[in-house]
């Protein structure tokens, strides 16, 4: 298997972990299969692979404590329409080399306060996922250009190690055709620099991506009942 797919993946899994612990949500895993114990943060799956040979009887038992959510099928492998799942999106993982040096580019700033936070989140409705604690866990980095005190674009960074997880990245208004994914690599290199960059897309949002010099390393499914 690609080692750059294995990556993305557990990248993926680190940003659920340190998500749900911000929440107090238990978690389990045995390398295959990852499973929220409580209802996970919204937007977040209460089931995802791991591995691509996980089977749809070991997915189906995991979502069992669970009347309702979502699977991320990592590999793209699984069929639920027969169990009563939609497929709520098909996406791909990319990944971006990083840059070993970079300056930080003009107009973009690290979000450090509470009422900031709080703008950004109303602005990509994302309120109840990043409470104030992020702040100040090391492991994350919200990021926002921000015009006339209003946040317009955003993005968060997540330390996944020997990889930086992008994610969340937004924005609204005018601002929606200036977004250049070259500042926010910049961002990245400043912040963790020469590790590769993990994201996945679906739709509209994959294409400038790949402009921008990432590549595509396999499907990201999302089922949900």
């Amino acid at each position: 298997m690609d080692h750059r797919l294995t990556a993305a993946v557990e990248t993926s899994r680190r940003w659920y972990d340190d998500v749900c612990a911000l929440h107090d949500v238990p978690v389990w895993s045995d390398g295959h299969l990852w499973v929220a114990l409580a209802e996970p943060p919204p937007y977040h799956s209460v089931v995802k692979t791991l591995t691509p040979g996980v089977g749809r009887d070991a997915v189906l038992a995991a979502m069992e404590r669970h009347d309702r959510g979502s699977v991320a099928d990592s590999f793209g492998t699984l069929d639920l329409t027969p169990d009563g799942f939609d497929l709520l999106f098909d996406a791909t993982w990319v990944l971006h080399e990083g840059f070993a040096d970079a300056v930080w580019p003009e107009g973009w700033s690290l979000v450090r306060e509470p009422a900031l936070l709080a703008a950004w989140c109303a602005a990509h409705d994302y309120a109840d996922v990043l409470v104030p604690a992020v702040l100040d866990h090391p492991g994350f980095r919200v990021l926002a250009r921000v015009d006339d005190g209003v946040p317009v674009v955003g993005a968060v960074v997540h330390d996944a190690g020997t990889v930086a997880g992008l994610s969340n990245v937004w924005s609204a208004g005018e601002a929606v055709t200036s977004l250049d994914h070259a500042d926010l690599l910049a961002c990245l290199a400043v912040l963790h620099p020469g590790r590769p960059v993990t994201d996945y897309a679906w739709g509209d949002d994959l294409a400038p991506l790949l402009d921008a010099g990432y590549v595509g390393l396999g499907p990201q499914r999302v089922w949900i009942r």
